[in-house]
């Protein structure tokens, strides 16, 4: 069964900051073994597209920022180093902002939930953004996927 996500997502750009609306296409990960996603933008008048087999997006969201201008960024909280996923499980459009705190390694996450309930206070959706957003690189620890999987799309080329 197909669910359809519909919001605006701001990217960053040259011009800076532009709000675009995005639709995420997905399978019920509960109901279907191997889901598919598919993830389209229209920007500057071109619809892009991602395409992923990862439930929680990740693949399909490195997928469309790996075929957007250079120039443009998804700036969203799966692509911040804030927006970190669950080291005991996630489902889709889940993950905890740690906006505040120094997350160094996937034992940091542990000890945040080990210690706190962090969805009381810091649950996000993927998409959501907030003026905190700082983008994913390699020398900031971010328990989320997109970042590996967007270097290894970009890899590809």
């Amino acid at each position: 069964m197909k669910k359809v996500l519909r919001a605006k997502v701001p990217l960053l750009t040259s011009n800076g900051k532009t709000m675009v609306p995005i639709e995420i296409a997905y399978d019920d990960s509960e109901v279907v073994t191997d889901p598919i996603s598919e993830i389209s933008l229209l920007y500057n008048g071109i619809e892009y597209k991602g395409i992923g087999a990862d439930y929680l997006w990740t693949d399909a969201l490195a997928d469309l920022q790996a075929k957007l201008p250079k120039d443009v960024k998804l700036s969203c909280c799966m692509t911040c180093r804030h927006g970190n996923m669950c080291p005991y499980g996630n489902k889709e459009n889940q993950l905890i902002c740690t906006k505040g705190i120094t997350i160094t390694s996937k034992a940091d996450m542990i000890d945040l939930f080990d210690q706190t309930d962090p969805f009381e206070e810091r649950a996000v959706a993927s998409l959501d953004f907030c003026e905190y957003f700082v983008y994913q690189s390699d020398d900031y620890y971010t328990y989320n996927d997109f970042f590996y999987q967007l270097s290894q799309k970009i890899a590809d080329k």
